[in-house]
């Protein structure tokens, strides 16, 4: 079975799932389930999941479930996601609060979070249900900081790491310590799983935010400069701004300020980018994280799972 085979059987179990545990019981619902399950998502951490799971040599199904509650959990703030940022669209498609309204877009993303929980209560295992609770805890926090942060031009590289912690990489940690967990690990290895998590999580949320600046529409599926016309910080600004005199710095902080930023704003800050040498700092520290992650998986001994994962990994550079 090649590589592509192999994922795309994965992930079809992984849909397959997801339909029998979102249990639609009215007409909106169906149509809400249908968009998400076919919402063309890489479903990447329940693929995360579902590799650790076989690096420990995981028996049962019950990875299955784990993958696809934590995949639930990443649609659920998605819906949530979208309609705190007024998104029309999302990959190129309607969404929900779009087609549907944003109370209807908020209230089916609190049911994914519930057909989720009540699956992973059907597994009994307290300590699943421990970490489950604390990465929603952590959405909630991320997405009221980011809040609070997001247009201010005060914020820090630390408070970024706050909120893409609890934004994304809580997640991505508890997908791998799940499998640690249903592995029977000790609490060092499921420790030291969850970190690699954590840190795969943030890596990912780097790269996303370095699409919008340096890949164009086509290659990346967002729209390019999209965070940039909205005034968000993210980390290719915050990168940007410690390089910057304090003149420049004023003047980066004034064009955020701006109700919208025009066609020379995007000039400027992509010029500035480039004078800085932006673009090659940050490859170069997303490559020596993405390095440093394959020291961590090369303890294990080499299978399909891994190289799948390695090859994944890749991408995000």
């Amino acid at each position: 079975m090649n590589s592509k085979f192999k994922i795309q059987t994965i992930l079809s179990q992984f849909d397959k799932n997801l339909d029998n545990i979102i249990s639609e019981d009215i007409p909106i619902l169906k149509k809400i389930k249908k968009q998400v399950i076919t919402s063309g998502g890489k479903r990447i951490r329940p693929f995360a999941h579902y590799l650790f799971c076989q690096f420990l040599n995981v028996k049962g199904v019950s990875w299955l479930d784990v993958g696809s509650v934590a995949e639930l959990i990443h649609a659920a703030s998605l819906l949530h996601d979208d309609v705190v940022d007024n998104a029309p669209i999302r990959r190129g498609k309607p969404t929900i609060g779009a087609s549907f309204g944003n109370k209807t877009a908020i209230l089916a993303g609190d049911y994914l979070l519930a057909c989720g929980i009540s699956r992973l209560n059907t597994l009994g295992n307290p300590e699943l249900m421990e970490i489950f609770s604390q990465v929603l805890r952590d959405l909630s926090v991320s997405e009221l900081l980011q809040m609070e942060w997001e247009k201010n031009p005060n914020i820090t590289l630390k408070i970024y790491d706050q909120i893409i912690y609890g934004k994304t990489a809580s997640l991505f940690g508890v997908c791998t310590e799940s499998a640690a967990i249903l592995a029977n690990q000790s609490k060092e290895k499921r420790k030291e799983f969850r970190q690699f998590g954590v840190r795969l999580g943030k890596l990912f949320q780097k790269k996303d935010d370095c699409l919008d600046y340096f890949v164009d529409s086509k290659a990346s599926g967002k729209e390019f400069l999209k965070d940039f016309k909205n005034g968000l910080y993210t980390y290719p600004v915050l990168v940007l701004r410690s390089k910057l005199s304090l003149l420049e710095k004023r003047k980066l902080n004034q064009m955020f300020q701006k109700d919208t930023r025009t066609s020379s704003d995007e000039t400027m800050i992509l010029d500035l980018m480039n004078a800085k040498q932006i673009p090659t700092i940050l490859h170069k520290e997303l490559e020596k994280e993405k390095n440093e992650l394959l020291v961590f998986l090369n303890q294990f001994p080499k299978s399909k799972e891994r190289e799948l994962f390695i090859e994944q990994l890749g991408r995000l550079t």
